[in-house]
């Protein structure tokens, strides 16, 4: 039988590790910024914040102001 694993600080460090390894992808060019915003989009675009899911626009808001600059660096939403 498999135990569920332990979150590590509160679940936390999955987020730096998954940022850290998209800058690492970007930065070997296996990853355009331009393919990490389209995932961010589509990802965006299923968040349920309000009781459904978000229009395209307020994703594209979500990404554009919190999502590019967390994975990409503070620069990306320029």
């Amino acid at each position: 039988m498999m135990e569920k694993p332990t979150p590590l600080a509160h679940g936390q460090i999955d987020v730096l590790i998954l940022q850290a390894l998209v800058r690492k992808l970007v930065m070997k060019g296996v990853l355009s910024p331009d393919e990490v915003r389209a995932m961010l989009l589509e990802a965006a675009k299923n968040l349920d914040l309000v009781g459904s899911e978000l229009s395209p626009e307020a994703a594209q808001i979500i990404v554009q102001e919190d999502l590019l600059p967390a994975f990409l660096g503070p620069d990306a939403s320029a």
